[in-house]
Formats: structure tokens, C-alpha cells, sequence
């Protein structure tokens, strides 16, 4: 692997800002750029290249799909043009995912009256539907989502494109989500009976379906991940202990995690093909078609 290509995917490694969508679409394109420069790559180096999109950011499903697809193009008799091929395919579906996304959760709507929604954590799909689909809100409630606090960027960025606004607590979203009529969600992976997301997201769900309320997940395919994918890579993790708690009393141990599990009964899956049950979910994410290389590259 070139010395560019391998300075490309390092920044994308120190990248704790970004999300999941825009890190893969900067190693799409480093790859891309790559194989510009090196048009007939050797199966060796393209799994050198599937093994560094490996280690990169393994909590994001995107790049764990990516490292697939390369590794799929290993396994291709001719390596540089189903290299080119899939990157172009997964490439298309970073960048116009969400769009489609959004036309789909906006024909969803219920159009005879103006709805409150409810939000948590940060998503930038959930972002663009909600704007998208301005004139039909009344209102969208989100929450703190500590400790990080990323929904203060949610309120900043859906308060900038003029969609009013109700800032709350987390434990106060839970009180307050009978006044809504939708609670909508990113997602940092989706896997065949579960989603992952920011923690915490699993209790506003149940207490979403205690107040009547649809649950609505917007992820594009990219973000579907077969368990074989998951297991070897997917490591539960913590955030530091100061953003909770700066001077912790000896025999305290805080304790922060980042991300869990929630089921998928219930919820609605809003891709870019459209809306899909849990059960159609299943399929798709059985579906993804997995190099057998990947788990010699993890072991």
C-alpha cells in the first residue's frame, strides 16, 4: 500500500468528529484515488488495503463494509476492474442515500396535520429527512444525549434550517415524548435483529412504544452488517471518565458506555430502496454477500 493512501486512512483513524457516512466516503475515495495511481493491484495488496480498512474505525459499520468490499475484489478474477466497479456502486449509496432517504420519510407523513417528532443523539440522515420534510413539522423534541451532548448539534443544525426546536434533558425526553407522535433514529449499524446506536437509545424506544408512538430508523444499506461482519470487529467501548465526572472520589469507578443494542421489533427501517419491516431487515442484512478472506485478514 502506497505511502499517500496509508496518511489518507490514518487521518481517518484519528477521526473522533466526523460521522460514519463522510469517514467512508474520505476512504472510498482515497481508495479510489489510489487505484488510479496503482491500476493493477496485486490480490496481496488489496488485502493489505481491506486489513488497514479493518483496524481503521471497527465500530463503524460503513468501513467494516468497505474493507468487504475490497476483500471482495480480491476474490475477483480480475481485481482491478471489480475494484472499480464496487467502489463506484458503494460510493453512489454514500452520497445519495440520504436524499433518498428523506423523499422516502417524507411520502410517509401524514399530510393532513403538523406533527411534533422526537430525536436522539446525532444523525445526519435524521437531519436532512427532518428538514426535508420542514413544512409538515411542528415541532421536533431532542434531547442533551450525554455525555457528549451531541444533540446539541442536532438542535443547532435543525434550528438553523428554521425547524423549531425543543431542547431537553434525556430523562426529560422520556416525559415528554407523549406529546410527540414519532420518534426517529440513526443508527450506527444494523444488523439482522437489532440496531446499534448511542446509548440510551434503547430506553427512549420503550418508553416511545409506552406512549403510542411509531419508531422510525433511517440508515442507508451501507450500515447493514451480517453478524460473521460484526462479531470479530464490534468491541463494546467506553468514553473517558471526565466528561462525567472530573475528580472521582476514590472507590467510585464511572462508567461510560458509548453504544448498545435495541431490537428492531417495532421499528420501521426507512432505507434508501424504501420501508422495510423487521422481518424484510433480516433478509437484506442475510443478503450481504461476505469475503470468505475476512476472517483470515481478522484472525
Amino acid at each position: 500500500m502506497s505511502h499517500r493512501l496509508a496518511q489518507q486512512l490514518g487521518r481517518v483513524a484519528r477521526d473522533r468528529t466526523s460521522g460514519a457516512a463522510q469517514l467512508a466516503l474520505q476512504s472510498v475515495m482515497a481508495v479510489q484515488a489510489w487505484l488510479r495511481r496503482h491500476p493493477r493491484p496485486s490480490e496481496a495488496e488489496l488485502e493489505e488495503v481491506a486489513l488497514r480498512l479493518l483496524r481503521l474505525q471497527s465500530s463503524m459499520a460503513p468501513i467494516l463494509r468497505l474493507a468487504n468490499e475490497v476483500a471482495l475484489a480480491a476474490d475477483s478474477g480480475d481485481h482491478a476492474r471489480a475494484l472499480a466497479s464496487r467502489l463506484r456502486a458503494f460510493r453512489r449509496c454514500l452520497e445519495h442515500s440520504r436524499a433518498r432517504i428523506a423523499r422516502h420519510f417524507a411520502t410517509g407523513l401524514d399530510h393532513a396535520a403538523r406533527a411534533t417528532m422526537a430525536t436522539y443523539s446525532f444523525s445526519s440522515t435524521v437531519i436532512r429527512a427532518l428538514t426535508a420534510a420542514r413544512p409538515r413539522l411542528a415541532s421536533v423534541l431532542v434531547a442533551e444525549s450525554r455525555p457528549e451532548f451531541e444533540g446539541r448539534l442536532t438542535a443547532e443544525r435543525l434550528s438553523r434550517a428554521g425547524v423549531p426546536v425543543q431542547y431537553t434533558t434525556d430523562a426529560g425526553l422520556l416525559g415528554l415524548l407523549h406529546s410527540a407522535s414519532v420518534l426517529v433514529l440513526g443508527a450506527d449499524a444494523v444488523l439482522s435483529h437489532v440496531f446499534v446506536n448511542k446509548v440510551g437509545t434503547r430506553t427512549a424506544c420503550l418508553a416511545a412504544r409506552d406512549a403510542g408512538l411509531s419508531v422510525l430508523l433511517l440508515s442507508d444499506s451501507t450500515k447493514f452488517l451480517p453478524e460473521d461482519l460484526a462479531a470479530p470487529f464490534w468491541r463494546p467501548s467506553e468514553g473517558a471518565a471526565d466528561q462525567i465526572w472530573r475528580r472521582v472520589p476514590r472507590g467510585v469507578t464511572v462508567r461510560s458506555p458509548l453504544f448498545e443494542h435495541t431490537e428492531l421489533a417495532g421499528v420501521r427501517v426507512i432505507t434508501e430502496s424504501g420501508i422495510l419491516d423487521p422481518p424484510a431487515v433480516r433478509e437484506a442484512v442475510e443478503a450481504v454477500h461476505l469475503s470468505p478472506r475476512l476472517k483470515r485478514l481478522a484472525d
